[in-house]
């Protein structure tokens, strides 16, 4: 009679997990804060917030950059993934709503161009959980709603990953700290 293997040998050896398919997307972790960027480029979501996807990514919130379809192209998303982030999909003259966050970060250029984003911009800014911010060179028009400046000073580490990621997107490195932006009051 053989003796049973021992499972201590089987310890190094990976399980293979079953990943049962769920009505939720890879987004909709539980317990987890969701922090969504709208931005026309990978380049402009890590020159402009960087440091913040790297804060809150570091803080254990689910980040995700979704940007816009200007081109056919692959998009080269090692910037955001080193910042902590994801690429989600992209806008692409989306009809239906994006997914309600608790922070959302969008370029007003974006916000100028899609009535979608603006929609979502303003069910954001209805929402009481919702945290709402703007930045870029277009004050959006029309909104009916009160907008504050705010800044965000990355913490040290953020600083060096987002040029890192800046590098690795070919962007030159900016020597900027704080990070400027318009919060729905």
């Amino acid at each position: 009679m053989a003796a049973p293997a021992s499972p201590l040998q089987q310890l190094h050896r990976p399980i293979p997990l079953s990943r049962a398919s769920s009505a939720r997307s890879d987004s909709d972790d539980f317990g987890r804060y969701q922090f969504q960027v709208v931005a026309a480029n990978i380049t402009d979501a890590v020159m402009s917030i960087g440091g913040l996807i790297f804060d809150r990514a570091m803080a254990g919130w689910d980040v995700s950059v979704v940007v816009d379809r200007g081109t056919d192209r692959v998009i080269d998303d090692r910037p955001i993934r080193i910042l902590g982030g994801r690429v989600a999909k992209r806008l692409d003259n989306r009809v239906g709503p994006l997914a309600r966050p608790h922070m959302l970060a969008v370029a007003t250029d974006v916000m100028v161009k899609s009535e979608a984003v603006r929609r979502q911009v303003l069910a954001a800014g209805n929402d009481k959980d919702a945290e709402v911010l703007l930045w870029g060179r277009h004050h959006p028009t029309n909104l009916n709603c009160r907008f504050v400046a705010a800044r965000h000073r990355p913490s040290a580490a953020a600083q060096m990953f987002k040029s890192q990621a800046l590098a690795a997107g070919g962007a030159l490195v900016s020597q900027q700290a704080d990070e400027g932006f318009y919060s729905l009051a």
